[in-house]
């Protein structure tokens, strides 16, 4: 309820000129007036009212008549009009005010009461009212109220600026309203930028500036929607990227107006930098990734002639090679594998850089992996007369590694270790345990390195100064070894004296392992195998030779030769062959399109598969296992390797169980 000052109540009745109309006249003129009426006596009591109050208020005339006018309100509204109406009789005043009525059949009604007492002969003070319904009113006020706390609390809390701007004659305009988000965005108070829209433009760069206003100008002219961005140097100095967005509207008196928001889109700017950033690295990565492929293949490829066909020199007793020819083919083949190591050096740096070196870490018997690699150097170490030893717990230890990759790394430093040592000198592996950690040393008797070529002992491609020495080497192994060890969860430390000798110590997670769960060692023996036909898609003819005499000491398979994928269709369904060898570079199709193929056909579907191709990249392997390959093997071929792996998929006991 609220008590309004009064205003527009008629004059008291005895100031009223009736120029000689009757009684029944104003009687009438009460009963039938649009307007709700009441008279009340002087204690508030309703004396009389008309029709129309009877209706708004809900209730028969007989029913209100005698009640007084406090008790039919809300009783929230009873002490307020009680208040007014004792002023009134105090000063003889008017009074206005706004309460409501609970009313049974149109539920909660507000009213505006205007009233003016005046003095009554027989009755004294009584005091005529006139009841305004204001229920539709007062909803819109609700809603208005309503609205204007959301705008409110919007504009207090929203993080940008919400703004309404009028064109004007000049360019900076004139804002009509400015939210609080002012004073984060451009360090400004609202009172500030509705004095001035320079306040807020004076934060902007001019070249972001003029842009700004071209853009803007243009979505005016338009009446289109505006989207501008640009940066605002901020109360602390620091340059922040704002977005402008505003719509075209117009105020109460039909002229134009824009309402907008600006936002601080700093860390969407850089997220997209970063993504871009990110979107080129991944293209760069992309097409290293297929320059390495490419360059893998066609490097593979000659060297898969090269290697193969040295290797079966050697085999060959028909007749059998001269003690010189012999020599020259051990050279042959020994550059290759050379080069060959290269090769797989340069794409293994490449995968640990590019974060894409497949491990598979598991508990490891070091034991094992130090003997396969002193067997992988015993020739070298042989031919240089360096002898190999070891001592410690090289048995019964075991660590958490990759073992392939761990191998590598064993391999890599004996290797070195060999190589830079003298006539007579000594590898030794030595191991030890440190709490949950093994420590394996290699240490050699060799030249040893100074406290400068240490520091600099892990960077790719640097010898150290051994590029004159005539000994072999790329300069990225220890880089490899470095990386894979960290990748393995290790670490490696190196400690030498020149003329000394070297060691490098790896230290690596040590494992508790069941003896009774540890693998025992693999049969090595070559399963029996029978008649087979072989299907073999390449395009490549000296791969093709190759792998034909290689075939040869296996006298009971038949090979089958298709030069393209095309042709690998039609005679696969023709020979119906027991083992698929796929190159995985046809001239007219991946082999990766021809096994899908193949595998359309029932009577293929369930043909062994192998890839052979120089693309010796992780992922292709992995694809190649994942589209149902039983093995990859990459190019140049190893002869023993080829022979074994078909000699286990050829092999009764496979298929048999394949059957």
């Amino acid at each position: 309820m609220s008590v309004l000052p009064s205003s527009g109540l008629p004059p008291p009745i005895a100031e009223v000129n009736p120029s000689g109309m009757g009684d029944a006249v104003y009687r009438a003129c009460f009963e039938l007036s649009p307007a709700a009426q009441v008279i009340l006596g002087p204690k508030g009591e309703l004396r009389d009212l008309n029709a129309q109050a009877c209706l708004v208020m809900g209730h028969e005339r007989n029913a209100l008549l005698g009640q007084r006018i406090t008790d039919v309100v809300h009783p929230e509204d009873q002490a307020a009009l009680y208040a007014a109406i004792s002023h009134s009789t105090e000063h003889k005043s008017p009074f206005e005010i706004e309460c409501r009525v609970q009313s049974a059949d149109q539920g909660l009604q507000w009213f505006l009461v205007q009233s003016r007492p005046a003095d009554h002969a027989d009755l004294g003070t009584v005091w005529y009212t006139l009841l305004a319904d204001i229920t539709e009113r007062k909803k819109q006020e609700a809603w208005l109220a309503h609205r204007n706390a959301l705008l409110t609390a919007l504009s207090h809390n929203l993080p940008g600026m919400i703004y309404v701007f009028r064109p004007g004659p000049d360019k900076a305009g004139r804002l009509d309203f400015v939210s609080e988000g002012v004073r984060q965005l451009f360090g400004a108070t609202p009172e500030e930028a509705l004095a001035s829209p320079w306040v807020l433009y004076n934060r902007v760069p001019p070249e972001d500036l003029n842009k700004f206003f071209q853009q803007r100008d243009e979505a005016i002219g338009g009446a289109t929607r505006l989207h501008s961005e640009f940066r605002v140097r901020n109360q602390a100095g620091e340059l922040r990227w704002c977005a402008a967005d505003s719509v075209a509207g117009v105020d109460a008196d039909g002229n134009e107006v824009r309402c907008g928001y600006i936002a601080d889109i700093t860390e969407h700017k850089l997220y997209q930098e970063a993504r871009m950033a990110a979107e080129t690295a991944e293209r760069a990565s992309r097409a290293k990734s297929q320059f390495l492929s490419r360059m893998s293949h066609e490097l593979r490829t000659p060297l898969n002639a090269v290697i193969g066909f040295a290797q079966l020199l050697q085999m060959d007793t028909q007749p059998a090679l001269v003690e010189g020819q012999k020599h020259k083919v051990k050279l042959i083949e020994r550059s290759g594998a050379h080069l060959l190591d290269v090769i797989s050096d340069v794409l293994d740096l490449s995968r640990i850089e590019a974060g894409d070196m497949p491990l598979s870490i598991e508990p490891i018997l070091l034991g094992n992996v130090i003997s396969d690699a002193q067997a992988m150097v015993a020739e070298s170490a042989q031919r240089a007369h360096v002898s190999l030893t070891e001592s410690g717990h090289v048995w019964g230890v075991h660590v958490m590694a990759d073992r392939v990759r761990l191998r590598q790394v064993l391999v890599n430093l004996l290797s070195n270790a060999v190589k830079y040592n003298r006539p007579g000198g000594e590898v030794r592996v030595h191991v030890a345990l440190d709490d949950e950690h093994v420590l394996m040393e290699v240490h050699d008797t060799g030249v040893g390195l100074s406290d400068k070529q240490i520091a600099h002992l892990f960077e790719p491609f640097n010898r150290l100064g051994a590029e004159n020495s005539g000994i072999e080497g790329t300069g990225i192994g220890l880089v490899i070894v470095h990386r894979l060890v960290e990748l393995m969860g290790g670490a490696i430390h190196v400690s030498s004296q020149a003329g000394q000798g070297t060691t490098f110590t790896l230290r690596l997670p040590a494992v508790e392992v069941d003896p009774k769960s540890d693998h025992g060692a693999l049969d090595e023996a070559i399963p029996a195998s029978g008649q087979a036909t072989i299907l073999y898609a390449e395009d490549n003819e000296i791969n093709v030779l190759l792998v034909r005499q290689i075939l040869e000491l296996r006298p009971a398979w038949k090979l089958e030769v298709a030069r393209s994928g095309a042709d690998a269709l039609k005679l696969a369904a023709q020979v119906q062959p027991d083992l698929l060898l796929l190159d995985m570079h046809l001239g007219d199709m991946s082999g990766f399109d021809l096994a899908d193929l193949l595998d359309k056909d029932e009577a293929t579907r369930g043909v062994v598969k192998i890839a052979l191709s120089a693309d010796a990249m992780p992922d292709r392997i992995h694809a190649a296992r994942a589209r149902g390959f039983s093995a990859y093997l990459t190019k140049p071929l190893d002869v023993a390797a080829l022979l074994r792996c078909l000699d286990e998929h050829l092999s009764t006991e496979s298929r048999n169980a394949g059957a």
